[in-house]
């Protein structure tokens, strides 16, 4: 076999050569790449750099090559492009710097083209570092570390005159800090073919933006708006300072999107929202005639927007962030409610009080969705306010009895709202409920109210008494409504029952009721408790009482019925004189006038004595009929005192333009006593309510001190009431005496459970 020999290329003639490329493309560069570069130079010189790489110990030269790659860029960098830099000021000296970096990055990616089999072969089996890492490396050393001072004063003094209203020339800028940026992380510049590994220094290296430009930025940052807030806040009203404040944040925003590296913005705002907001936080919400206070008051919705918007930005606390405006906010909605309370305690109806609540909490409920965004912390204040002040009594009423009658006049006059209105009324009507302390009394209040409306057809919608009594149950658990529930059963079971009644009485023959009769079967345990009457009924009302009891206990042998004719209704045919009228009336009314069929007049006394109508009663009725809007009765004297012997006769010349009249039925509305005998009740069921609760805990617990008992019981019994601690201090006591719990000897203060 014969083989050709292969002529060695010495270092010397070698570098030569690759240096006449090198030297052609740095003439080509430095006239603006007038020309290209020569294909058949390129591929000369990259034959040569292979050549001299793969020779044969001892006349590989990739060691040498590598060393004289790093140099030949120094003594480019330091004979060309440094004084070039330097011979500049201002402006100018930002332009070149920009332009000399741009052409070295090119002058890096022409030379490694050159130089590649150094970076695929020799830089991983020496593990030295790239080629093109070297580049930026030399470029570092020799250029940026001798000018990065005069480069960062002049970009750091075009963004100062652009922050004072002056144009600059933002590409220019761009270009400057885009060599910070990349000279810290070179690897974006140059990505690698897919499968190349190259030695990884940008991970180690620190961060040559952050370092020598980002640091001083910040700090020229603060300064600036150090100075310019110390001038806006003694001058500028709340609103104007804010205006100014949100113009400063975003004009950074937008300089970090210009020219600026997006990781900046987070450290540049902070900056800017510690010396605009923060630092003037207090005295901005405190000004007399322009805080927060003052706008509240003004009801300046986008300024207040745009407050929540700027100081959301800082983190909460006592006196920094949201936190301050919300106790504003709380403070302010308090002072409006105790406004409205002392107000409502000087009138005599508190009718519209409800109704003044709602529209205070859609207002402020409008203010926390609309420009406090929905924030949870505005929700709580509000919450929190509203409390304060709902909770107050107005005179000798509480807001639960007054919210419990606003609900009984609507479900009264439901039926005239327009569809899907009266659901948004009662919602609001459960959030004011949700914030009262004393949901058990307005429960008891409503459930008497309730009762009269089912048992007096009253009522607008049974819809809207569902309705309103899921929207409770879904506030307060099921236990809550369970009686509420269990009487609009009653209603339901009570048609059916009619029904039948009616079925029953047309297939007796022998039974002549001569008029229709209605009975309402209640379910005792889930209707308010009322008293058992005496009253004389008029014979035909007998009858009809005698006949449903017969059929009653026809179907049921373990039921007793109870007969109640306090809510009873009746309709009387009035014969008058002009023409007969239905006279709507309650049960009792009935009596009365029924007597009247009999004999012609009769006298206060004698009345109480054919009805046994205690007296004081009596005489409530008897205004009605006689002293009232409508006639039935002629009163002898013609006074409205009233006394035993009053005389009174059926008005025969009574008339109406209706042929229906409604009376007045006085059970209709809750009397004083009423009102007295249910805060007793709930008072009697709180009593209760605790002694079950103490039970309980202590049942779970077997010992407890008695601080931690009293805060336990509270804590269960607060999403009916708020007990007092004297109450819960009696119950216990009385659980003591009765041996259910027993106190530790060694410490009185302790109590033990007895199984």
């Amino acid at each position: 076999m014969t083989g050709m020999a292969v002529d060695i290329i010495q270092l010397d003639k070698g570098w030569e050569k690759m240096k006449e490329g090198i030297d052609k493309f740095t003439q080509i560069m430095e006239n603006d790449f007038d020309q290209s570069f020569p294909l058949v130079l390129h591929s000369e010189l990259y034959a040569t750099c292979y050549a001299m790489c793969t020779q044969k110990a001892p006349h590989n030269c990739a060691d040498d090559l590598y060393k004289k790659y790093g140099t030949m860029y120094e003594e480019q960098l330091q004979k060309t492009v440094l004084p070039a830099i330097k011979g500049k000021k201002g402006e100018a000296m930002l332009q070149e710097f920009a332009k000399r970096w741009k052409n070295h990055k090119l002058l890096v990616r022409q030379m490694w083209k050159l130089f590649v089999y150094l970076d695929r072969f020799y830089i991983k089996r020496v593990s030295a570092l790239p080629l093109k890492a070297v580049g930026v490396q030399k470029f570092e050393q020799v250029v940026f570390n001798s000018v990065k001072e005069e480069v960062r004063t002049g970009v750091l003094g075009l963004i100062e005159k652009e922050r004072e209203g002056e144009e600059v020339n933002r590409d220019l800028l761009k270009s400057v800090v885009k060599v910070f940026v990349e000279i810290g992380d070179w690897r974006p510049l140059f990505p690698t073919r897919t499968g190349e590994e190259i030695g990884d220094i940008g991970a180690a290296r620190f961060n040559i933006y952050t370092k020598e430009l980002e640091t001083a930025l910040l700090s020229a940052t603060s300064e600036f708006y150090a100075r310019e807030s110390a001038s806006w806040i003694g001058a500028d009203s709340c609103p104007e300072y804010m205006k100014k404040a949100e113009n400063r944040l975003q004009q950074e925003v937008d300089r970090v999107a210009a020219y600026l590296h997006s990781t900046t913005e987070e450290k540049l705002l902070k900056e800017c929202e510690t010396q605009l907001l923060a630092n003037h936080q207090t005295v901005l919400l405190d000004k007399e005639e322009t805080g927060c206070r003052a706008l509240l008051r003004e009801e300046k919705t986008e300024d207040l927007r745009r407050m929540h918007k700027l100081f959301q930005r800082l983190p909460n606390s006592a006196t920094c962030g949201l936190q301050p405006i919300s106790q504003i906010v709380r403070e302010h909605i308090v002072d409006v409610g105790m406004s409205l309370v002392r107000k409502e305690e000087a009138e005599k109806d508190h009718a519209n009080y409800a109704q003044q609540l709602i529209d205070l909490h859609d207002t402020y409920l409008a203010l926390v969705q609309g420009p406090f965004g929905n924030n949870t912390l505005f929700q709580k204040v509000l919450k929190e306010a509203f409390e304060v002040f709902v909770n107050k009594d107005i005179g000798n009423t509480t807001t639960a009895e007054l919210l419990s009658s606003f609900c009984d006049n609507i479900m009264k006059t439901g039926g005239d709202k327009i569809e899907g209105e009266i659901d948004t009324i009662l919602d609001k009507i459960v959030m004011l409920f949700s914030y009262l302390s004393d949901k058990d009394m307005f429960a008891e209040f409503y459930r008497k109210q309730l009762a009269k409306r089912l048992l007096l057809n009253r009522s607008a919608s049974d819809d809207d008494e569902r309705s309103l009594i899921t929207k409770l149950k879904y506030r307060c658990g099921a236990q809550f409504t369970s009686k509420l529930e269990g009487m609009l059963t009653d209603m339901n079971v009570s048609k059916d029952n009619q029904a039948n009644f009616s079925t029953w009485i047309k297939s007796n023959d022998q039974i002549q009721l001569g008029m229709e009769c209605s009975v309402t079967v209640l379910t005792t345990g889930f209707w308010p408790t009322y008293k058992v009457d005496d009253v004389t009924l008029p014979t035909e009302l007998i009858k009809c009482v005698d006949k449903f009891t017969q059929y009653y206990e026809s179907r049921t042998s373990h039921r007793k019925l109870k007969w109640i004719h306090t809510l009873g209704t009746c309709v009387l045919a009035g014969k008058f004189d002009t023409k007969p009228i239905d006279l709507v009336i309650s049960t009792y009314q009935a009596c009365i006038l029924m007597l009247f069929n009999q004999q012609e007049e009769y006298s206060t006394l004698d009345i109480a004595q054919n009805t046994k109508l205690p007296m004081d009663e009596l005489k409530k009725y008897l205004q009605t009929l006689a002293l009232s809007k409508y006639t039935i009765l002629t009163k002898n004297p013609k006074v409205k005192e009233m006394v035993d012997t009053d005389m009174y006769a059926f008005n025969r010349k009574f008339t109406d333009r209706q042929r229906k009249i409604k009376m007045s039925l006085l059970v209709t509305k809750v009397s004083q006593d009423e009102k007295a005998a249910t805060k007793a009740t709930v008072d009697e069921d709180r009593k209760h309510a605790v002694e079950a609760s103490i039970v309980r805990v202590m049942k779970a617990r077997k010992t407890m001190t008695h601080q931690n008992l009293v805060m336990e019981v509270s804590t269960q019994l607060m999403k009916l009431f708020k007990p007092d601690p004297k109450v819960i201090k009696n119950r216990i006591e009385s659980l003591i005496s009765r041996e259910y719990l027993e106190r530790d000897k060694e410490n009185q203060g302790i109590y033990k459970y007895l199984a």
